[in-house]
């Protein structure tokens, strides 16, 4: 595996991070590499959580049409006096149709709350497709991780065979003793499981990608290759601040529209004490014919206020303070994820650019020359199995200081509206 990071590019406002990734002996079709971009669209159009919200919208944005207050209309036929005498074998026959409906004030009050409930769920969608974004990002880059993992334990596999060979030739000519040639044993045996396990930790990975981008399980191929160059723009936490603005953020829309909504159904709550309204017309027949007509008014008594309307009140009252809570909470958690996306965004920034600027030549120079002088008898096989640890413990701080600089991109692009890894 060859890792290209261009160092003069990381000072820029937009730099490009590298990962050169070559599995020995596997070959792929071109048809079936996955950007990490497809791997996005393909999430935001078949993750099932998602979906579910996109048809819960589509209940909501209908809801109100069952909500307005206006109940069926009632036809009824009514026959009253009814007698034996065959001149008039009844007093009256009536055909009515009735009507029940809310008082007006508390329909409206209840149809602009639900249409604020629409607009809420629409918000959570679009802050849900962010979450999604982020998520698919980061499965991605876990992937990559794993990759550049695997080619790191091949290498460190290698260095192991080197020292083995180097104690075992020394053995072999009688300046070594066994007890180094057994503790080059085990280092060898700890690097192959090493790479064993680095093989789990990449089938883990592209399963936990596959899930999040609901990939049908007859597509989820051993031939999928992934793509071995990522790029980032640089940030700054300025930029950060500047961007992130609460008010914009699609959660906090969202608590926003259901904090409308809880008004409204609160004024809807108040406005059951007016009463309601049901009237009928009617067509009459005293004995000769539907020649009359009629009217019939009703009004609703609020006489059980103390149950029914107080009650109502106070719910929603209480789902009003309610909301207003989880929305403190919601800019709590924000604010909180930002800037613990953001630090360890700077930390590993900071590892990543150390590693480049020294580390990397110097440990790599560190590790060859005390093999070197080992085979020399300069040193004993305590100095350079610390220089190889050295070397090697400085390689794997830098994957996961670069893993995590770009988790932490990945994360802080829910609350930026402009894309950070592409």
């Amino acid at each position: 595996m060859i890792v290209k990071f261009q160092k003069t590019m990381i000072r820029l406002t937009k730099f490009s991070l590298v990962f050169l990734l070559l599995l020995a002996g596997s070959v792929y079709a071109q048809d079936e590499l996955l950007t990490i971009q497809q791997a996005v669209e393909q999430a935001i159009g078949y993750n099932a959580e998602l979906n579910q919200m996109r048809a819960r919208l589509v209940q909501k944005e209908n809801e109100w049409r069952i909500n307005t207050g206006v109940s069926a209309p009632e036809i009824s036929y009514f026959k009253e006096g009814i007698s034996d005498d065959p001149t008039a074998p009844f007093a009256e026959k009536r055909v009515a149709i009735t009507q029940e409906v809310d008082f007006p004030l508390t329909s409206v009050y209840r149809v602009k709350a639900l249409k604020q409930e629409v607009e809420a769920q629409k918000n959570v969608i679009v802050a849900k497709e962010k979450e999604i974004n982020s998520q698919v990002k980061s499965k991605y880059i876990e992937v990559v991780y794993a990759l550049y993992l695997q080619r790191s334990r091949e290498n460190q596999l290698n260095l192991a065979q080197d020292l083995y060979n180097a104690v075992y030739t020394k053995f072999e000519t009688g300046l070594g003793n066994g007890i180094d040639l057994a503790n080059a044993e085990i280092q060898l045996d700890e690097a192959r499981n090493d790479l064993d396990q680095s093989e789990w930790i990449l089938h883990q990975a592209r399963y936990g990608l596959f899930n999040v981008m609901g990939l049908p399980i007859e597509e989820q191929k051993y031939s999928i290759q992934f793509a071995d160059t990522l790029y980032a723009t640089d940030i700054d936490i300025s930029q950060i601040q500047a961007l992130a603005v609460q008010e914009e953020q699609p959660a906090y829309r969202a608590s926003m529209n259901l904090l409308n909504a809880s008004d409204y159904f609160l004024k809807e709550a108040k406005s059951n004490i007016l009463p309601d309204v049901r009237f009928s017309l009617y067509k009459q027949d005293y004995g000769t014919g539907y020649d009359f007509n009629g009217f019939e008014i009703g009004l609703s008594i609020p006489i059980w206020y103390p149950f029914d309307q107080k009650g109502k009140i106070q719910m929603a009252t209480a789902r009003k303070e309610e909301l207003l809570w989880n929305q403190k909470e919601i800019r709590l958690n924000m604010k909180k994820e930002i800037e613990y996306a953001w630090h360890n965004y700077s930390v590993s920034r900071s590892i990543v650019n150390r590693y480049h600027d020294s580390m990397q030549e110097r440990s790599s120079k560190l590790q060859s020359m005390s093999l070197r002088a080992y085979q020399l008898g300069e040193i004993d096989l305590l100095e350079l199995l610390n220089a190889q640890q050295i070397y090697l413990k400085s390689e794997q701080r830098y994957l996961t200081a670069l893993r995590d600089y770009y988790m932490q991109l990945a994360a802080l692009e829910q609350y930026l509206n402009q894309e950070l890894i592409y």
